[in-house]
């Protein structure tokens, strides 16, 4: 069958008209067509326009190609009656169609239907016209339709109307909750939905709060903290991307139907979802979520409005808040400025005029209500300063800067000398000089008598210090950090501009002293009561000089007795600690001395009075012992008992038996430095032997002579003292029956306390005594032959 002509070139539509069978219908067989048929139907294919028409009784129906997207899910409907088509819709069109048959065209702008061309109802706006189509004899049997589909453009025109409408009423709000809770109903309500909440996310992007929400009554407010995390990380991460959640059924929706999350949406009574998300600053910031109780085929425009309307909540909110810390800014900004009694000006470049508020007129000295002549306040500036002030202006505006500050002297109109500090910003014109100068002035004068008068006191301090050796430490505990201080980095062995660490001085402690150290630093720090503490340690500088400090201070704590600061000072006591040293060896000394002598006196007084024939000779042999000893006494403490020279204890010891007139007693040798304990033993020795030789010896007569001889001498390295007392000239000798004390004393105790061999030989010409006994570093430090 060859195509018709009214059909060439007519698209697909116009194939399928071709090929369907038309003999079934009322219309009939192609070739049967009339030509006001043919003729209309060829029109509508060759339209650009969706159209369609229809004709006859039962209104068969004929569309073009641009026409069938319109239909979407429904099947393919040509040569069907219209009516079964859209049903839907037939309450609007059937009358319409009616108007049509009867010889009427219609148009409609935007006009509203709810059709179901993609499975479900849907709100759907069009504009079109209805014009009959006549038959050859003139009546009307069918119509023809070129529609627009005007939807997109009627819901943006709503959304436009919407946010403007939004807009107005948020822009009166001074309350980020008032601005929330209108923007939340204004959307509920326009939506017609159940619930609309909008809340901001804490900074993990995790925890989303909303205060109020709205509702329609239908279901429950939900207020609260609530865990994005619990949507699962799929729809946690899309919100955490700013991506929309838009569920249409919880129930069927991958996402949401496991039973954890259908129980939940179940506790929300909510089968539908929409939830946008607000990225601001690279992180999740705020979410505005709607909930329907029954399920719900969101269109992508209402999903659009919910991310608009959250973006102009966001901003209204923080426009509200900006604008409360504004005025909160500027009222602390009065309020300092009233408490402070800073004055603030300004000054016009052109009219070297000045504006200021009335505590200008206070601070310069003049009257609250007087005019004040810029002339005259330039010569009160102390002489120099004005020239200062403007170098500062200048030298900021060299550097490209705005703004300046100076500390300048001011005479009042009452003579008072004031120091004011003035902050200034000027505003710069084309030719890069200041049009005006803002500024503050606030009288500092008591600051700078503060300052001088802290300057003199820490002056002071500081003399004070180093006079006493002390260095000031003022240790950080938060940052790990002391603060700079010349003397302390001295103290501990560095140079004055070193600064410390915490390593450099634990470098320096002893390390005996490291473990007490740190237990007492411990313990101090687990007392969280403690507020003074003191302590000593020995320091271990460079080249092992050994350095003794000792530190008091104070720890400042916070409300839970965690340590912020240490504070206090550090003395050198190295020279404390040296005397107390030496005291107590000096006292040490003395007790072993008090001891030795007690024993020594003892000891002489037993074997007296045991080997005296009467109590008159002992009494007489004990005092010239004790004589002896007392005398040994005053040579080591002329010394400090840090020993004596032989020659000085063999002078005091043959004192007594000198005469002026005689010369019968001879000492030869060097003056070799004796220990205490050697000293004492020679004494009482040369004692006993002065005393044996005036009794019974060479002293005893007119002409006896007595030869007292000594020297130093090294043997295998150790030196040793040999000394030599020996008799001629008296009466013959003839050894003793028995040994007195004396010769006891002399050959015993002598030898003992020397460590050497003593010998007492009774040779007929004269008494001859011999000492060989060693000199060693134990009893004298040092070596005594360099004495």
């Amino acid at each position: 069958m060859l195509q018709p002509d009214f059909l060439a070139n007519s698209g697909t539509m116009g194939e399928r008209i071709r090929c369907h069978d038309w003999s079934a219908t009322p219309i009939g067989a192609i070739g049967m067509w009339p030509q006001s048929l043919r003729t209309a139907v060829g029109m509508m294919l060759r339209s650009k326009f969706p159209t369609f028409m229809v004709w006859g009784p039962e209104l068969t129906a004929f569309y073009n190609d641009a026409y069938r997207p319109v239909l979407g899910v429904k099947p393919e409907s040509l040569g069907r009656p219209f009516q079964e088509i859209w049903p839907e819709a037939w309450d609007v069109l059937g009358p319409i169609v009616e108007r049509a048959l009867a010889g009427e065209a219609s148009y409609f702008e935007d006009l509203p239907l709810t059709l179901e061309r993609k499975g479900y109802p849907e709100q759907t706006w069009w504009t079109f016209s209805y014009s009959p189509i006549h038959d050859e004899t003139g009546v009307a049997v069918g119509l023809l339709c070129i529609i627009h589909e005007t939807t997109a453009k009627v819901q943006g025109e709503q959304r436009l109307e919407f946010l403007v409408r939004l807009s107005d009423r948020l822009r009166g709000l001074n309350e980020p909750i008032e601005v929330i809770a209108t923007a939340q109903e204004m959307l509920g309500e326009h939506l017609k939905t159940s619930r609309v909440g909008y809340g901001e996310v804490e900074e993990t992007a995790r925890y989303f709060t909303t205060e109020r929400n709205w509702t329609d009554g239908t279901v429950a407010h939900q207020t609260g903290t609530h865990d994005l995390a619990a949507f699962g990380p799929e729809i946690h991460s899309a919100l955490k991307r700013a991506e929309p959640l838009v569920v249409n059924d919880v129930a069927t929706d991958p996402r949401t139907n496991s039973p954890d999350h259908l129980a939940a949406f179940a506790y929300l009574a909510t089968s539908a979802v929409i939830t946008v998300s607000l990225i601001k600053r690279g992180r999740m910031v705020a979410a505005l979520y709607v909930h329907n109780r029954t399920p719900r085929l969101w269109s992508d425009t209402e999903a659009k409005l919910v991310r608009d309307v959250a973006e102009r909540t966001w901003d209204a909110v923080e426009r509200v808040r900006s604008e409360a810390a504004l005025r909160a800014s500027e009222d602390r900004l009065r309020l300092a400025i009233d408490a402070g009694r800073m004055a603030v000006w300004e000054h016009h470049t052109a009219t070297d005029q000045i504006t200021a508020s009335p505590e200008l007129n206070r601070l310069l000295g003049y009257p609250a209500d007087a005019q004040l002549n810029i002339a005259e306040i330039r010569e009160r500036y102390y002489p120099g300063d004005r020239a200062r002030l403007t170098e500062a202006a200048l030298g900021s505006l060299r550097k490209g800067e705005r703004f300046f500050e100076v500390e300048y002297r001011f005479y009042r109109v009452d003579g008072a000398l004031r120091w004011f500090l003035m902050r200034a910003e000027m505003l710069i014109g084309p030719d890069g000089m200041p049009t005006r100068t803002v500024g503050v002035l606030l009288d500092i004068t008591d600051r700078k008598e503060a300052e001088e008068a802290l300057l003199e006191r820490e002056a002071e301090l500081m003399a004070a210090l180093e006079a006493g050796s002390l260095a000031i430490f003022d240790f950080d505990h938060i940052k790990g950090r002391m603060n700079p201080s010349p003397r302390l980095s001295e103290l501990y062995g560095y140079p004055p501009d070193h600064v410390l660490t915490l390593a450099d001085i634990r470098s320096r402690y002893h390390p005996d002293d490291v473990a007490k150290v740190f237990g007492k630093r411990d313990r101090d720090h687990a007392d969280t009561g403690l507020r003074g503490f003191e302590w000593t340690l020995r320091l271990l500088l460079p080249g092992g000089t050994i350095r003794w400090v000792n530190g008091v201070g104070e720890y400042l704590r916070d409300e839970e007795g965690r340590i912020l600061r240490s504070r206090g000072v550090i003395m050198d006591i190295t020279e404390r600690k040296r005397w107390e040293e030496h005291q107590q060896l000096l006292i040490n000394e003395l007790n072993h001395r008090v001891k030795n002598t007690l024993a020594t006196v003892q000891s002489v007084a037993s074997q007296t009075l045991r080997n005296a024939d009467s109590m008159e000779e002992a009494r007489s042999a004990l005092e010239a012992r004790l004589f002896a000893l007392s005398r040994a006494h005053d040579v080591l403490t002329r010394e400090n008992w840090e020993g004596a020279g032989l020659s000085e204890i063999v002078r005091v010891a043959l004192a007594p038996y000198r005469h002026e007139r005689e010369n019968r007693l001879h000492a030869q040798g060097p003056d070799i430095r004796l220990s205490p304990r050697m000293a004492m033993a020679i004494a009482m020795a040369l004692q006993e032997l002065a005393t044996n030789a005036v009794k019974y010896g060479a002293l005893s007569n007119a002409v006896g002579q007595v030869h007292i001889a000594w020297s130093l001498e090294r043997v295998d390295g150790q030196p040793r003292l040999h000394l030599e007392w020996t008799e001629t000239g008296g009466p013959a000798v003839k050894p003793p029956t028995r040994r007195g004390f004396g010769t006891r004393l002399i050959q015993r105790s002598l030898a003992q306390d020397l460590g050497g061999q003593v010998s007492v030989e009774f040779l007929e010409p004269g008494l001859n005594c011999r000492v060989d006994a060693p000199i060693t570093s134990d009893e004298f430090p040092g070596d005594p032959s360099r004495q």
